[in-house]
């Protein structure tokens, strides 16, 4: 079950934005380890309002919440650590719940299957045994 991603107001974005002063904030973001800032100017079109806790993961979406990035940042950051964090997640939940992965079972005849088929000698044989089905 996914629930809906819970966006920034304008109010809270037009705040960010000029608490940024036009430059990314990608120092609010402690994972991606820039203390200084990667110091890119903002513009139009490239600009990211961005969760530093995930949404996906109880993060609020208050001002101390959202950080103005620049779009290379933004995605090293989604790339990085909000989509493998959310997948694991996401992994943890559905063990929690008894959903397991689809297991591909081997086709006929290959090593993993443990049968051997002999081409025109007749039935196939069980590799453990060595006997004929």
């Amino acid at each position: 079950m996914r629930t809906r991603r819970h966006e920034f107001s304008p109010g809270t974005k037009r705040e960010a934005y000029a608490r940024s002063g036009g430059i990314c904030e990608c120092h609010r973001i402690p994972s991606l380890k820039r203390p200084g800032g990667c110091g890119v100017t903002l513009r139009d079109g490239h600009i990211n309002y961005e969760h530093i806790d995930q949404d996906a993961l109880g993060g609020d979406n208050g001002l101390d919440n959202c950080a103005v990035l620049a779009r290379n940042c933004w995605r090293e950051k989604t790339d990085t650590i909000d989509l493998p964090l959310i997948a694991k997640n996401n992994r943890v939940r559905d063990r929690a719940r008894g959903i397991k992965p689809f297991q591909f079972r081997p086709m006929p005849g290959t090593r993993g299957s443990g049968i051997k088929i002999r081409m025109g000698r007749g039935r196939p044989i069980d590799r453990a045994t060595g006997r004929e089905f």
